[in-house]
């Protein structure tokens, strides 16, 4: 009996031809397995509940798509895009594009000596908060006006950290005043290099600020020049009378403090004597006199004045008039009076002899002699490219 059901059914695999086979010519009026109306299937009367605005269809579950928000721009990438201040670009670690802009606008040429300044600058300007156990550290930017920054999708407005202010230049050149009372030529002259050289990274926000940087800029320049004239006399014309008084003199006619311009002209009075030229000791007393000296300097000045009006020469021949403006070129140590040609270093302004152009200024020793820039920029407020003076401000104080 099992023989002749398998027969009639036709074997396992052999589907009859009475189910079609694979003839669907039957079916092309169907769309979706639907059935026919025999099957009484009616699905306007199901009742089915509403899916909610927010409930994601079961047929879409593991499908969906997360975007993530677009990253803003970091604090210091912003400060490189807003600012055209060295110093800013310096403490967003853009140390290529600072040097690039200290090159155009202020002659700068040699970056060596500026590296531990550099480097201070952009540490200053950086925080680092640790997170939880196990997480990365994280880094934050420092701004000097916490108090009324902001952020926005385009990245912050505020302003970097910087550590060279005008209250720190200060309290460097207070230190240098004392090294050049105290006679202590080598370490004044390194403090007042580093002040100057600081200069190049500094950032300010006010007129008044910006007026009392570049006051800094001229005592350093005027200090630097008086240590190279009084070191090369000790060092270098020890042994010759002629050059040692001319230095000496020189020094008299860079732009010190009261005190100690009462010391060199102390200094040149005396080297005067010693060479038997009265009419020069003479000056040097009468202006010594005119600082209101010491009661001991000041007799001192007397008596020595004394002795030179009895004896009006002078011993030996000096390259120095005082009645005829100079300044002295800190290269070869010889004065350049009014009406001569010279050339300037483009960042500090030292003066030197046109022969020395193109050559590393010896007082700053970063900037070009006769290599004039832009103007160094120092403040986000200055008008136009660039400016060396307090003049092209543009802040509302």
């Amino acid at each position: 009996g099992g023989e002749k059901g398998e027969e009639a059914l036709g074997g396992e695999d052999d589907t009859g031809g009475g189910w079609g086979g694979d003839d669907l010519e039957g079916l092309e009026g169907l769309e979706g397995g639907g059935g026919g109306d025999g099957w009484g299937i009616d699905m306007d009367d199901l009742d089915l509940p509403s899916a909610s605005p927010g409930q994601r269809s079961s047929a879409n579950v593991g499908g969906g798509f997360f975007a993530p928000p677009t990253m803003g721009t970091s604090a210091t990438l912003r400060w490189q895009q807003a600012s055209s201040v060295p110093g800013e670009h310096v403490a967003a670690g853009s140390f290529n594009q600072a040097m690039e802009l200290l090159n155009r606008q202020a002659g700068v040429v040699s970056f060596a000596p500026l590296k531990p300044i550099f480097l201070s600058v952009y540490m200053g300007a950086q925080a680092v908060v640790s997170g939880t156990p196990g997480a990365p550290f994280i880094d934050s930017a420092m701004h000097r006006n916490n108090d009324n920054y902001s952020w926005s999708a385009r990245g912050t407005d505020g302003l970097p950290a910087v550590c060279v202010s005008v209250a720190a230049l200060t309290d460097r050149i207070k230190s240098g005043y004392k090294a050049f009372t105290e006679g202590k030529l080598k370490e004044a002259g390194e403090i007042f290099i580093a002040t100057l050289q600081s200069v190049t990274v500094a950032c300010v926000d006010s007129k008044s600020d910006l007026d009392e940087l570049r006051e800094h800029m001229s005592v350093c320049r005027e200090y630097i020049t008086a240590v190279l004239l009084e070191s090369t006399r000790r060092e270098k014309f020890k042994e010759d009378p002629t050059r040692n008084m001319e230095l000496a003199a020189y020094l008299t006619h860079c732009n010190l403090q009261p005190l100690h311009l009462l010391i060199s002209l102390r200094s040149a009075m005396s080297s005067a004597v010693k060479v038997k030229n009265f009419n020069t000791a003479a000056s040097f007393c009468r202006r010594l006199m005119e600082l209101n000296p010491k009661a001991e300097h000041k007799e001192q000045a007397l008596k020595v004045l004394k002795v030179c009006d009895t004896n009006r020469t002078n011993e030996i021949d000096l390259t120095y008039d005082e009645r005829n403006p100079f300044v002295v070129c800190t290269k070869s140590f010889k004065p350049i009076y009014r009406g001569q040609p010279m050339c300037r270093c483009g960042f500090c302004g030292g003066t030197f002899a046109t022969d020395y152009k193109g050559q590393l200024c010896a007082i700053c020793q970063v900037g070009e002699i006769g290599l004039k820039g832009s103007g160094l920029i120092n403040s986000r407020q200055q008008r136009g490219k660039a400016a060396q003076t307090a003049d092209d401000f543009d802040m509302d104080e």
